[in-house]
């Protein structure tokens, strides 16, 4: 598949195959996404509708699952999930989801059951919802076919991407059979506006940058006891002067030359390893969407609002 005509559409994202349809340079034709979040049926990884999805597993563990599903199963990338967002935005089909205790913030008619089976926009209890059962507008191409929950419901554990002190770090295309310690390292960081390491709250919004400059916790420190950083729509953040724009961190919906795209907020930690979720959860609201994109967390975090999706190379 050649997203290049979506590609063009848009702004500042070049022009030929998207990356999620490359691997080790050589492209290819196809890619099976999961319809569904992975659920605990058949091996703890089913991708079928109706269940709860699985949740309070944290990066590594969603990684095995999906990968002892067998040859070509990979937990789903910041490739293709950026690919599968970028054709919604496209085709006009963004999707609405799970953001609101059991229902759209958008559109509150729009339901599903919850796990809790409360009253959708009830803001007590868990508001999460069974997986597909939500109305097709949930889906990434608004029909009965498409990729469900994409948006809200529980974040998504995302692979090849990382935080590194600050740094971004990703696969240049999308290849899972890289090693981490191999993953590029680009120029681009996630500089915080204020050096205060007290708490553990919002120290504002982070600045695309060349370097960091002002870090919200020790270097190297997985912990999540020191301040983080949120903008509520990722690609409104600040670029520093210095700051060269890049264009596969434009691909991948982690940078953005325009507000006018997808939406979902940005949070994040400068300091020690952290690990990409996007989506959004049942409470986020309009932080939730397509571009939404949480790297507070450690790999090692767990809880009942994450989940994952596998994905296949055919």
């Amino acid at each position: 598949t050649d997203l290049g005509a979506i590609v063009r559409s848009l702004v500042d994202l070049g022009i030929g195959v998207h990356p999620a349809f490359v691997t080790n340079g050589a492209p290819r034709g196809e890619i099976l996404v999961g319809k569904y979040l992975a659920s605990s049926a058949a091996g703890g990884s089913a991708v079928i509708g109706g269940p709860q999805p699985r949740t309070s597993v944290n990066y590594d563990t969603a990684k095995q699952l999906c990968t002892q599903k067998g040859d070509n199963w990979h937990l789903m990338s910041i490739h293709e999930w950026a690919a599968i967002a970028l054709w919604s935005f496209a085709n006009g089909t963004v999707p609405r989801g799970n953001t609101n205790y059991g229902r759209s913030h958008e559109a509150k008619w729009e339901t599903a059951r919850r796990a809790d089976n409360g009253l959708p926009g009830d803001t007590s209890g868990t508001g999460r919802t069974d997986t597909g059962k939500g109305p097709a507008t949930w889906n990434h191409d608004h029909t009965e076919f498409g990729v469900c929950d994409l948006v809200g419901n529980v974040w998504e554990w995302i692979d090849q991407m990382k935080l590194d002190d600050g740094q971004i770090l990703t696969t240049l295309d999308n290849n899972p059979a890289v090693a981490e310690a191999n993953w590029h390292r680009h120029p681009a960081y996630f500089d915080s506006t204020s050096d205060n390491q007290s708490g553990a709250g919002s120290n504002g919004s982070p600045v695309l940058s060349n370097s960091v400059t002002k870090r919200n916790g020790p270097a190297d420190d997985d912990s999540h006891d020191y301040p983080h950083m949120l903008n509520p729509h990722f690609a409104a953040i600040t670029k520093s002067d210095g700051y060269t724009p890049n264009e596969l961190l434009r691909r991948l919906l982690i940078e953005s030359a325009t507000t006018t795209t997808v939406g979902g907020g940005l949070w994040c930690r400068n300091y020690g390893d952290r690990f990409p979720l996007r989506g959004g959860n049942w409470g986020n609201g309009s932080g939730a969407g397509l571009g939404a994109l949480g790297l507070n967390n450690a790999r090692s975090y767990s809880h009942s609002s994450i989940g994952f999706r596998p994905a296949f190379f055919v």
